[in-house]
């Protein structure tokens, strides 16, 4: 069927989707090639048509968000059609999707005069007039209904698409049969013909002779190196000096095209350009050369300073305190760069980030304190003190994006601020999360997880409940050693909750940090008294890698008597204290602090304490 027919849907969900996109497919690829620019020349069109459709599906779970309150298939999945058809359209550099074919050029059977004329007369008009010309001729809607399709479809000048697709010359294209009709022009069709042979051969040899010298001068390179070994660093700078950097165009500055609510994922990569500066060529240059040239740069722990190969996503461009500001995005870093000074350029780890770890970043840092550019998807900005955990989330006041400046830490950390912030309903149902600033660039993401029940282990969740306010309350001070050292985030996971020989309890408290290396530090201590029970650097523990975590701690009562404490997480079940082998996952022994102990745990291993 080369038409979408339209039909009523007891219920739809994404197998009606699926059933309905597979059904209509030629007919959902011949719209898309319709609203599609004739610029691109049949091949590429015919094959970016077929990614818009292909492409056209969001995971099952945005998908049965969205289609809630839908009664059509093959409505929803048409205007999903139309919507990305005419965002391709509009892309500065569009049409970058699967499928792609080598060595073959494409062609849609099909009259080339009709063709011709057909891409004549819809050449001047906008995507959105185009896809409203098709509506209404291939799909034979009304004019009203077709309207109505693109406002569904998100296109916001539907009126105005309407009334310029009627004033298409319509005497011009009265006989043209071509993609119109289903009978002529089936886009699943094709003709196979060769690409340029003589140019193919040509770039053949050219890419030989490029790769022929390219393995010389390894070889070369390799040559030099071998000779060089013996001699002084002097003597080898001069080689090193002669290297040269490929210089970033600010005409290559990627920029995304889609939109973060119709992507399944969420982070710097669905950052939308912003700022006042996006166009200013001379401020992308400073920033684009700063980081070329290597003046000037310094790296968050240890991230790579070298500049990308390719340009880089631009993600923001303003003015920031009183000074030019950028900040770009290669993929693996984000970069931001500051006019104050003379020139600034700062490089951080972002590989990985995610949509809370993506969530923030700071701008501008000075003596009122950083301001943070907050993601597209932030609905909402608060602030919290970490150090008065039953105080509400106050206000953080945010223009275009940037928060006001957030004070840092207080030096005897009477209080730490965080940020509260609640992602858009399409992220994740009003997601709230916390995160802290640790120097760097993107804030430290904070989670908690809970004293340990019966049932399987939990999963990390965030740091907003009450409980989780009070546990980082408790150890929140314990980041300061991690300032500047890229921290991702931090989780405080009560492993163990034990009745003490006085009758209190107390809550064995593991705070979790890990970096963007990859690398942690772990760190337990007993509350409410603030003991320190053990920790440990560039290991696993504590994470969900390494759930199996023993510590120790002397602890007096009250009355005077000292006792060693231990506790093991919840797959201990038993304890060995010198030669007393004790059941259980926590002890109380009275004296003994010096003896060794260890922890089995179901797994059949045998764990030790962390060092203290």
């Amino acid at each position: 069927m080369h038409t979408l027919a339209e039909r009523v849907e007891v219920e739809v969900g994404p197998a009606e989707v699926e059933a309905a996109l597979l059904e209509n497919y030629p007919a959902l690829v011949r719209l898309a090639y319709l609203v599609l620019p004739s610029s691109l020349g049949r091949h590429r069109r015919v094959l970016a048509a077929h990614g818009v459709v292909q492409r056209a599906m969001p995971d099952r779970r945005r998908l049965e968000r969205q289609l809630i309150g839908e009664t059509s298939a093959s409505a929803y999945i048409r205007r999903k059609v139309l919507r990305d058809a005419v965002r391709q359209a509009h892309a500065r550099t569009p049409l970058r999707m699967l499928p792609a074919v080598w060595g073959f050029r494409l062609f849609p059977r099909s009259g080339a005069a009709d063709d011709l004329v057909l891409d004549q007369v819809m050449a001047a008009c906008t995507p959105e007039a185009r896809a409203a010309w098709a509506l209404v001729r291939v799909e034979h809607l009304g004019v009203t209904e077709a309207e109505g399709e693109l406002r569904a479809a998100g296109i916001d000048s539907a009126a105005a698409a309407i009334e310029e697709a009627a004033e298409l010359d319509e005497s011009a294209v009265a006989g043209v049969r071509g993609p119109l009709d289903a009978q002529v022009f089936d886009p699943c069709a094709v003709r196979l013909a060769p690409t340029d042979l003589m140019r193919r051969k040509a770039r053949g040899r050219a890419v030989a002779i490029v790769v022929t010298i390219i393995l010389a001068l390894i070889l070369l390179a390799s040559l030099a190196l071998t000779a060089g070994r013996g001699q002084s660093t002097a003597q080898a700078a001069p080689v090193v000096a002669q290297r040269e950097t490929k210089r970033l165009s600010v005409d290559d500055l990627r920029r995304t095209w889609m939109l973060w609510q119709d992507t399944a994922r969420v982070d710097f990569t669905a950052w939308p350009a912003r700022g006042n500066r996006i166009n200013d060529r001379e401020l992308l240059s400073r920033a684009l050369n700063s980081w070329t040239d290597g003046t000037s740069v310094t790296a968050v722990a240890g991230a790579s300073t070298t500049a990308p190969v390719e340009a880089p996503q631009l993600l923001y461009a303003g003015d920031v305190d009183g000074a030019g500001t950028v900040l770009f995005h290669d993929g693996q870093r984000i970069a931001r760069y500051s006019d104050r000074d003379g020139g600034k350029l700062v490089v951080a780890r972002a590989d990985d980030a995610d949509v809370t770890t993506s969530a923030a970043v700071a701008i501008s840092e000075n003596a009122d304190g950083v301001r943070f550019l907050t993601a597209p998807w932030v609905a909402e900005t608060g602030l919290r003190d970490l150090k008065k955990p039953d105080a509400p989330t106050g206000k953080l006041p945010t223009a275009d994006g940037i928060t006001a400046p957030v004070k840092p830490p207080a030096a005897d950390c009477s209080s730490w601020p965080a940020l509260q912030l609640r992602s858009s309903e399409a992220i994740a149902e009003k997601h709230a999360f916390l995160v802290t600033y640790l120097g760097g660039l993107s804030p430290a993401h904070l989670t908690y997880m809970p004293p340990p029940s019966l049932g399987p282990a939990r999963f990390p969740r965030e740091a907003t409940s009450g409980a989780a306010l009070v546990s980082w309350s408790r150890t929140v001070c314990g980041l300061q050693s991690l300032q500047n050292k890229g921290v991702k985030a931090a989780n405080n996971w009560t492993f163990a909750e034990q009745r003490l020989p006085d009758g209190t309890y107390g809550a064995w408290v593991c705070t979790r940090s890990d970096s963007w290396t990859g690398g942690g530090w772990a760190t337990v201590k007993l509350f409410p008294a603030g003991l320190a029970a053990g920790h440990a650097t560039n290991t696993a523990i504590c994470s969900r890698f390494d759930q199996n975590v023993l510590a120790t701690t002397a602890w007096r009562s009250p009355t005077g008597t000292s006792y060693l404490l231990a506790a093991g997480s919840r797959n201990v079940d038993r304890m060995t204290v010198g030669a007393q082998s004790i059941p259980g996952s926590v002890i109380a022994l009275p004296g003994q602090m010096n003896s060794p102990v260890s922890a089995h745990v179901t797994t059949g291993d045998t764990i030790r304490p962390l060092m203290k």
